[in-house]
């Protein structure tokens, strides 16, 4: 694919490895593209044990990436140097790979060519993950980076799905990390062949035999981290590496610090596998023709050249399209009939081998189907079939009643060995719900039935609107509407009526006042009081007031005024002074008598109009009612003898008593 150089990074002034495409390559969009999608990838990520991508562009017709250089060899040069690893050994290179692997897989992305050949192993003995070129993310998996009928990966660590779907998620990548385990200790591939295609239907056809079946004594335990990741269904695989890596290491935990003398011990002979005799086209090899030391190089097979009888359809390698039953056999004996007839006899030791390896296979336990039962009750059937049971505390929307086992993972049905942990979650109901009726409700038990249901708070949105028919405060409306689907996880609006705004009528007239409330639909209550200030007649005050916001035909009380404070004061001017002081007093008011010359009819009041009850009014009395203004001023008694100049001289003699 590409030529990688040592290189000076000027700029920073440090060493990268420099990567490359060649030339024909780069004339072609497709690589150029899967060039550009490994830089993007790989620069998502930020984890010691992936080599980083630090720039890519492009330089006169040279496409290339700046990465970072890591002094060392790669894993494949240690096996050929060693020949195979001790079981610790094998795990403890294993476990930083697919802390790598889980990085990715956390990050959306599927690394697609996971092999020795892309763990580079630093001269500290730091492992690293590189190549990242088939790395895409998860999402468009299932859009293929190859044309249809094509293959695109190193054949002896395709997953099965791979070569029947042209599919790849993060279980692809653990069958190649469980592939790469089986060679890390037995130091050769379960399956191989002449060609790529007979490599990859035993991929199909053939369970990956156990490594202690050539490494006697080899622990159980780890013979199962490569059986469980190696499975031909990815449904009984490990989801991701993090899945993996944490069984890896329980079982890393549990090996002797010093290997056994079987683990140390050469193989038993192991007769490679024949080559399929179908006619096949070579395949093309991205970093160049085929030949000598290319058998692992990342390829392009052409799936449609094979020759095979059933052809191949571009959906599953054989021209079916049955899902996962071809790796359980239920569908392939034609495909299988027709291979063998052209393999040799140490294949069909091979198949054999599966074969027997298949029977053993009772030792698996089935996740028990425990959705909607109590967490007691699922807890007593995980562990009656041998596993171990673990509540979680998180929670997951489910068909199932709320509070009762929702789901678990490994999912139902899940094959898993002894004393593996089924982790159960709990349902929180079904994500969606039929809309409840809150029409006419008060806005807070709405909220509250809302909440009740599984909404959260922050999901709610109320939004508040004139109404003359609903009252202030109640629910018009919801959107979704009542009876309709609604998702628990989405914004649900109820619409609330803040009813009728009351108009300001304050300084109108009560006659304009009253129309004004009347027209929208409020009745008018009327209410007098005095006012010195406000002329009578007009309004003083509301209640509610305006602004505030009422349901229809609600009261709305004013305060009118009747003018001025106080008691109208009689007219007593004529009347005669008993007559007077009665109609005074009855009115509210104290009287005071003066008379002229003894006169016993009013002439003069203090006061007129309207008065505060109580206020003393003086009457003054002369004879026959004469004007005091003929006295030229008058004279004033007061309860004795009073001298009154005026414009003229005169003398009068007054007296307080009625009588006199």
């Amino acid at each position: 694919m590409a030529t990688v150089y040592v290189a000076h990074d000027l700029r920073l002034d440090r060493r990268l490895a420099l990567k490359v495409m060649h030339p024909s390559l780069a004339q072609d969009p497709t690589f150029v593209q899967r060039f550009i999608n490994e830089a993007h990838s790989v620069a998502k990520l930020s984890h010691p044990n992936v080599v980083q991508v630090f720039d890519q562009g492009e330089d006169q017709g040279h496409v290339f990436l700046a990465m970072e250089y890591v002094p060392g060899r790669t894993l494949r040069d240690l096996l050929r140097s060693r020949g195979r690893l001790p079981a610790r050994d094998a795990l403890n290179v294993m476990a930083p790979v697919l802390a790598a692997l889980g990085a990715a897989h956390q990050a959306g992305m599927v690394h697609r060519d996971v092999k020795p050949e892309n763990v580079l192993i630093t001269e500290d003995g730091r492992v690293k993950v590189a190549d990242f070129g088939l790395a895409r993310a998860v999402e468009q998996s299932n859009q293929g980076l190859t044309r249809t009928g094509t293959l695109m990966g190193t054949a002896a660590y395709l997953a099965p799905e791979q070569i029947e779907k042209g599919v790849a998620d993060a279980r692809s990548d653990v069958y190649a990390a469980g592939i790469m385990l089986y060679e890390l200790l037995t130091g050769s591939q379960p399956h191989t062949g002449e060609t790529p295609i007979a490599i990859a239907y035993q991929h199909v056809n053939e369970d990956v035999p156990r490594p202690s079946h050539f490494l006697p004594g080899l622990p159980a335990e780890v013979d199962a981290l490569v059986t469980k990741a190696t499975e031909r269904d990815p449904r009984y695989r490990p989801s991701n590496a993090g899945q993996y890596l944490a069984k890896v290491l329980k079982v890393l935990n549990g090996l002797p610090a010093t290997p056994s003398a079987a683990d140390q011990a050469p193989l038993a002979p192991v007769a490679p596998a024949a080559a399929a005799t179908a006619s096949v086209t070579a395949p093309q090899l991205i970093a160049g023709g085929a030949g000598p030391g290319t058998e692992n190089a990342t390829m392009v097979v052409d799936m449609a050249s094979a020759g095979l009888d059933d052809g191949y359809d571009g959906k599953d390698g054989y021209g079916d399209d049955d899902g996962y039953d071809d790796y359980r056999g239920g569908h392939g004996d034609r495909r299988r009939r027709n291979l063998l007839v052209g393999i040799g006899a140490a294949v069909l030791a091979v198949v054999l081998l599966g074969a027997g390896w298949w029977f053993l296979v009772g030792q698996y336990e089935n996740v028990p189907d425990v959705v909607g039962r109590d967490p007691e009750a699922a807890s007593q059937m995980i562990r009656d079939e041998g596993l171990r049971y673990d509540l979680s505390s998180e929670t997951v929307y489910s068909d199932a009643e709320e509070g009762t086992v929702g789901e678990t993972d490994p999912e139902v049905g899940a094959r898993l060995s002894p004393d593996d942990v089924v982790t159960v979650y709990l349902s929180k109901g079904p994500q969606t719900v039929d809309m409840p009726d809150l029409a006419e409700m008060e806005v807070a038990n709405a909220l509250k039935e809302l909440e009740d249901l599984g909404f959260a708070a922050e999901n709610i949105t109320q939004e508040d609107v004139d109404s003359t028919d609903f009252a202030p405060g109640t629910v018009i409306s919801t959107d979704p509407e009542a009876g309709a689907e609604a998702d628990r996880e989405e914004q649900v609006t109820i619409t609330v009526s803040r009813g009728v705004p009351v108009p300001a009528v304050v300084g109108e007239d009560l006659e304009t006042a009253r129309q004004m409330l009347e027209d929208e639909d409020l009745t008018v209550e009327v209410v007098e009081e005095a006012s010195a200030d406000v002329e009578e007649g007009k309004v003083i005050q509301q209640s509610p007031d305006s602004g505030s916001s009422v349901g229809a035909g609600t009261t709305v009380t004013l305060t009118v005024s009747t003018g001025p404070p106080g008691v109208d004061v009689p007219d007593v001017v004529g009347m005669q002074v008993d007559e007077a002081r009665e109609a005074l007093e009855e009115a509210g008011f104290k009287v005071k008598v003066e008379r002229v010359l003894g006169g016993r009819e009013v002439a003069h009041q203090s006061h007129t109009g309207r008065v505060p009850e109580d206020t003393e009014i003086t009457i003054t009395a002369t004879p026959g009612g004469i004007d005091l203004g003929d006295f030229g001023g008058g004279g004033n008694g007061n309860n004795g003898r009073g001298n009154g100049n005026g414009n003229g001289n005169g003398n009068g003699n007054g007296n307080d008593d009625d009588d006199d």
